[in-house]
């Protein structure tokens, strides 16, 4: 049951004691998010995302609606890169088809076609 207080014996002592201990469990809380914002396993692109997110100070729920649309976007993002590429070359060969020809062409049957009009032409 919980008690109503009117009135209670208010002891500094204990609060510095209590604040001692808080400190204490702070910096050992702060260290674990350390390790985790400052790994560079986390990075993207060279970026601490992780760092830069923690200082918003967002709640708890925040973070897992993150983490849930991080998922998400994983997928997402894989297929559109792939697609985005596919359309990069598209755009190369439209742009430079004759660069994109003659790097890529094959033209071996074009060389013999050529090679034996030109020894079966008569002279």
């Amino acid at each position: 049951m919980p008690h109503n207080f009117s009135e209670f014996n208010f002891s500094f002592a204990l609060a510095q004691q209590a604040k001692s201990e808080l400190q204490k469990e702070h910096e050992e809380f702060m260290e674990r998010i350390s390790k985790i914002t400052d790994s560079e396993k986390f990075f993207v692109n060279g970026f601490p995302v992780l760092k830069n997110i923690i200082q918003l100070s967002p709640k708890k729920s925040d973070l897992k609606k993150l983490s849930k649309a991080l998922d998400r976007l994983g997928d997402l993002v894989e297929t559109f890169q792939e697609i985005d590429d596919k359309i990069s070359v598209i755009n190369t060969v439209q742009e430079h088809s004759n660069w994109f020809a003659w790097t890529f062409g094959d033209f071996s049957k074009e060389i013999e076609q050529d090679l034996d009009k030109f020894l079966s032409s008569p002279e």
